[in-house]
Parts: C-alpha cells; structure tokens; sequence
C-alpha cells in the first residue's frame, strides 16, 4: 500500500524559510484538518534544529494530539559538506542530534542534501537559509569559477560526509536518503547512482524527486527504472521543465499513468510526498491526492493518506 503524506515544503510556504518552532506546531493542526496522516519535518539550518530538539517533546504531543506521523526527518545543514574539515565535524555532531530526534519522533528515514557547489554566485545562492524567509524553485544559477577551483575535493566531502551519516543512522536502524536538486552537486538520476555506488552502505539510498527531475529534463518514468532498487521515498509533483516549479498533479507534462503503473510493478509500498509550492496551496493538495487515487482504483493499487 502506498500512503500519501506531505513533504516540509507546506509549513514552509505557510511560514516561511526558515520559521520557528512556534510555527510549526501551529500548521500541525491544519494538515490534519486536510485529512493527511503522514508528513516530513526538516530541521531548517543548526538553530532550528536544535529549538525542535529542545522542544522535541511539545513538537511529539502536537503530532499526536493531531494523529500525525513523522515518516522522514531531514537535517539541513550545508557545513555538512564543508570543504573545511572542522566546520563539517561540528556538522556531523549536529547530525548526529537530528538522528536523535529523528529516532525520536519515529522517523523510519533521515534525509540530506548535497547543496550547491562552492563556486562564485553573481545571483542568489540556491537554496540560501536566513537571507529572506521566502523560498523558491531556482533555475539555472549563474556562477563563475574561482581560481583554483577543484572537483574532486567537493565530492569527497560529500562522499565522505554521507557514509558517516549512514553509519551515525545504521546504529538507530535508520535509512539515509539523498535527494537530487536542480542547481545542487547531486542534481539527477545518475549522479545519485554515482554517489550511492561510492558512499557503498547499504542503508543509503535515494529520495525520487519527481519535480527535480523534471525541472533537469530527465524522462521521471525512465528515471524510475534508472533508480530500479535505490530509492527509499518519493516526492511527487508535476513540473513542466521550461521553469523548476513544482505544480499539482496534471498541472505539467509528467504521465503520471505511467509513472504509477512502473512503480505498481516494483511493489513499491512506501511513502509519497506531496512537494508542491504553488499559490492555491490547499487545492493543489485535494487536486493531487484526487488524482493518484483516481489512477489507483484504474491501475487497481491501494494508497492511503
């Protein structure tokens, strides 16, 4: 069975990025109110992460006085992937206190990403906590090269970081995901398998971002086949690739037929996380679960939310 959930990207849009405990709590009884069950929460950035743990057993009473659970807990830090070796162990310190609360709030999976690359932005920095409280889908980032610059020491942080997260999220008998970003070191299909193969840990694999990989004009369907076995959780939302927005369902160009009936033949019975940021929040999300459960009764697949 198949169940339907939310991704964070509904409390932030509603609160902005980043936002407070405070606020959190507040959208908890809203999402119940739509109906879903099953949501993520990220720690947006040190600050935020260490308020959800200090306040880890108010953010637990709210989630279940509103019936909600906590599948994926995601840890945003970019100083994970620092090429400085001692900013990236305080990271890995803090990652280890997502952990904690992760397992704590009953998390099955913790999630990472990979950030962009350390190069010269001469616009906005993908992705940047703490510049403005807005968020939003970036495009094609225009960057300059500094002098000097190397690749390899960029994706052996990378590599390296994940395996300790994996190893840090093995002893609690987590899975880690990575998820591919447009703008991001790991961006597509093929770049997540690269670095799957190279972290080489069996509880490491792939969050399907169906949006993302869209926005990078990959085929989704065929992406499902290319990540046959290495994915773990699933964020859906339409996209049409001449711009990164993530829309409700049948609002892009992705077959979602098609889409479900692949993933019916993998037996996938994980979650799937509705990431869309679009204005009209609360129709996009009805639109959506609409739309998968009219697919499921025609493909004859269960979903739940």
């Amino acid at each position: 069975m198949m169940k339907i959930g939310l991704t964070y990207l509904y409390v932030i849009f509603k609160c902005g990025y980043p936002h407070s405990v405070r606020d959190t709590l507040t959208v908890l009884p809203e999402i119940q109110k739509l109906g879903f069950h099953y949501l993520e929460i990220e720690g947006l950035g040190p600050s935020h992460l260490l308020s959800l743990n200090k306040d880890r057993r108010a953010v637990r009473d709210a989630l279940d006085n509103c019936g909600l659970h906590v599948h994926n807990f995601c840890v945003i830090d970019p100083d994970l992937v620092s090429g400085d070796t001692a900013r990236r162990k305080k990271a890995i310190d803090r990652f280890k206190i997502g952990a904690e609360l992760g397992d704590f709030l009953q998390a099955e999976t913790l999630h990472l990403a990979s950030y962009a690359p350390p190069v010269r932005y001469l616009g906005a920095k993908p992705y940047q906590l703490g510049k403005s409280k807005k968020y939003g889908f970036p495009g094609q980032a225009q960057i300059q090269v500094p002098r000097g610059f190397k690749w390899q020491p960029v994706w052996k942080a990378l590599v390296d970081s994940t395996r300790e997260c994996a190893d840090i999220a093995a002893k609690k008998g987590k899975t880690v995901l990575m998820e591919a970003r447009v703008c991001e070191v790991i961006c597509s299909p093929d770049s997540l398998l690269r670095l799957i193969e190279h972290v080489d840990r069996p509880n490491f694999k792939a969050n399907f971002d169906t949006g993302h990989f869209s926005a990078q004009r990959e085929n989704v369907v065929l992406a499902l086949e290319k990540l046959r076995g290495q994915f773990a959780n699933i964020h859906v939302a339409d996209n049409n690739p001449i711009d990164t927005e993530h829309l409700p369902l049948g609002d892009g160009l992705i077959d979602w037929k098609e889409f479900f009936r692949v993933l019916k033949g993998m037996n996938y019975d994980g979650y799937l996380g509705l990431d869309m940021g679009t204005n009209g929040l609360v129709n996009g999300y009805r639109k959506s679960v609409a739309r998968i459960r009219s697919i499921a009764a025609d493909l004859k697949f269960t979903v739940e939310v």
